[in-house]
């Protein structure tokens, strides 16, 4: 799988990447790292992350990582970009969409909370044939 990555500022021209790139589609909403640890502040995408990445390797089609950027800058704004835009309805991270041309068709966000590791992510992906 084909992975293109990007950002608040950037998102809108990486979805139109990602739609001219080979199919299927998917994008990854992730939080940025923490300067003072090198890992992501998100503690969910520490642990769910990798192995999305590892599962989606494994399929063909084009995956798009967008950062919704800081803690500071998600947690608590309602009116972050990725909360707002009505083709989006990102309401936390680590937040997976299949991607069509009218916007999401499948979507896995709170079931990543479920998982209390790596594995059990990796099982609810093959469970849920989300890359099939």
């Amino acid at each position: 799988m084909q992975t293109i990555r990007g950002d608040v500022p950037s998102y809108e021209q990486k979805i139109a990447e990602l739609q001219a790139s080979e199919g299927p589609h998917y994008i990854l909403f992730t939080a940025d790292d923490d300067p003072s640890t090198g890992l992501p502040w998100c503690p969910d995408c520490v642990k769910a992350v990798p192995p999305i990445q590892e599962v989606a390797a494994q399929h063909r089609g084009t995956l798009l990582e967008l950062s919704v950027g800081p803690r500071s800058a998600w947690k608590g704004n309602a009116e972050h970009p990725f909360r707002t835009a009505p083709q989006l309805k990102v309401g936390g991270v680590p937040t997976l969409l299949a991607w069509g041309t009218a916007g999401a068709t499948k979507r896995l966000c709170g079931e990543f909370d479920h998982c209390a590791s790596p594995e059990e992510v990796r099982s609810l992906l093959v469970s849920t044939k989300f890359f099939s």
